[in-house]
């Protein structure tokens, strides 16, 4: 019995949703079709057709609790020529305001509906019941009233906090739609929307401000500024009922806009020829941050690159391709590669970021190897637990050429420290590090990979000698002057 009662409650439940009195909406394209959902430019009707066809948009439909319907038409209906002449081609009889004609004159008393919020569906049943259009049924449009169909089946979006229902129906070649407004509304809350556009690829001048301008505000130009928060990015939060908006954003109030083609995916879907960015308000939101004039984030073209001699000289193979993993590209493992174009170690690609903070690091054969930082070091960050090279992006920029596993460079090769006459031995060093040269040296320093001194020596002399017994094993940088100048050399200490 439990189970019953509960699968007679929800119908009830959904009805409840749509019981109240509608009228076609007082606007143009209230009626409409076209070849597609959502779809009206194949025709809608027009301002002027308000006037010219009032004895329809006067029409009243009652959803009453108990799963009744009634259509009142005030004594006058809109008529069309097969309604005055059954089965009378379109266009051949005059179309007019005239006394209803059965079944379609909302005199079947016993009509009713069902309405579904889970499915968005709105069924009317009864000889004669429809809405909109009575010549429009699922499949097809009739031409005669003794064709008139006892069930139809709407798509149904109820939106404008219960007060606006919007209905479509596929009759073959394409969608009718219809849209009804209570006629008694209910009250509704207004939820905060904020709206965010990224203004870094704007070629104008932003110093008069930006602006939002919709629907919602009568399209007033400079009513509602934005605020410069960080960097590019405009705000604002607005308090707006629920309903389908349209909007675009606006640089010193009207003198200049966003441009739309019709074809973007984030503009109004009703093609009114006017192409503007919609939205269906339906809670508080924080809309994501969208380039000006585009439905997509703004990017910039930042370069990579990273030196992959040491890790090469080190033992590892590069044969598996080196690549760029980040939060940009959700740490996917292959989806950056990497290139050496020209062999000399140092791989690089290019890939479009957005503005903000950015984490990263280098890989080799998707995730097997990682670079591996311990923390603290000047290029990283750690989050989380985990410890990544960071950076902020603002602009289009090639980043210095950074070693694997390093904040700096790789140092210059043996070759040519040893033409300068500098022997830094043994390497790779367990207990000491002899360093002599040809001419005076004047201090010896060590430093890890990021720069950082982890021992130094005054000589004064020729030859100089460094205890490394103690030091952590790894990579390290050797740095010699002498009075000819600096020279810099990798060391491994075992």
């Amino acid at each position: 019995m439990k189970k019953l009662l509960l699968f007679l409650l929800l119908p009830m439940a959904f009805n409840a949703q749509v019981v109240g009195t509608w009228k076609l909406a007082n606007q143009a394209g209230a009626l409409g079709v076209g070849p597609g959902l959502g779809d009206i430019s194949w025709w809608s009707n027009s301002v002027g057709d308000l006037t010219t066809r009032a004895c329809l948009f006067d029409d009243s439909i009652t959803f009453n609790a108990n799963g009744t319907m009634m259509h009142y038409m005030n004594g006058q209906t809109w008529l069309e020529g097969w309604q005055q002449v059954p089965g009378s081609a379109p266009g051949a009889v005059p179309d007019v305001c005239g006394t209803p004609i059965a079944p379609h004159n909302g005199a079947n008393p016993s009509m009713t509906y069902a309405y579904n919020g889970t499915n968005n569906t709105l069924s009317v049943y009864g000889l004669g019941a429809h809405m909109g259009l009575p010549k429009v049924i699922n499949g097809a449009e009739i031409n005669d009233p003794a064709n008139a169909s006892d069930t139809i089946t709407y798509i149904a979006n109820v939106s404008n906090g219960g007060n606006t229902m919007t209905l479509d129906i596929n009759f073959g070649p394409g969608y009718w739609r219809f849209v009804y407004n209570r006629t008694q509304l209910i009250p509704v809350a207004n939820y905060n929307v904020t709206f965010r556009v990224d203004m870094a690829q704007y070629g104008g001048n932003t110093a008069n401000g930006v602006f939002v301008n919709g629907s919602f505000n009568g399209w007033c130009g400079t009513c509602n500024p934005m605020t410069n928060t960080t960097g590019s990015i405009w705000e604002v939060t607005l308090p707006l009922a629920p309903s389908a908006i349209e909007y675009k954003f606006t640089v010193d109030g009207w003198n200049d806009q966003e441009n739309f083609t019709g074809t973007e995916a984030c503009i109004d879907p009703i093609n009114d020829g006017f192409y503007n960015r919609y939205h269906v308000v339906a809670g508080d939101i924080t809309l994501a941050p969208v380039c000006f004039n585009s439905c997509d984030i703004c990017t910039n073209d930042i370069t990579f690159r990273v030196n992959m001699n040491d890790y090469v000289t080190g033992g590892g193979s590069t044969a598996a391709g080196v690549f760029l993993n980040g939060t940009f590209n959700g740490w996917c493992g292959t989806c950056t590669p990497m290139a050496d174009a020209n062999m000399d170690g140092v791989w690089e690609v290019t890939a479009p970021i957005a503005a903000g903070n950015i984490e990263y690091k280098f890989t080799v054969d998707g995730w097997n190897v990682s670079e591996q930082f311990v923390g603290g070091e000047t290029c990283t960050i750690t989050n989380g637990g985990f410890t990544n090279r960071a950076g902020t992006v603002t602009t289009d920029s090639t980043l210095a050429v950074v070693c694997w596993q390093s904040c700096l460079d790789c140092p210059a090769g043996i070759d040519e420290l040893n033409e300068n006459g500098i022997v830094i031995a043994p390497n790779p060093a367990t207990t000491a590090l002899n360093v002599s040269a040809k001419s005076e040296i004047q201090t010896v320093a060590i430093l890890d990979l990021n720069g950082r001194l982890v021992q130094s020596v005054e000589v004064n002399g020729v030859v100089a000698s460094l205890n490394v017994s103690g030091m952590n094993h790894g990579l390290y940088l050797v740095s010699v002057t002498t009075n000819k100048g600096v020279y810099t050399k990798r060391v491994i200490v075992e």
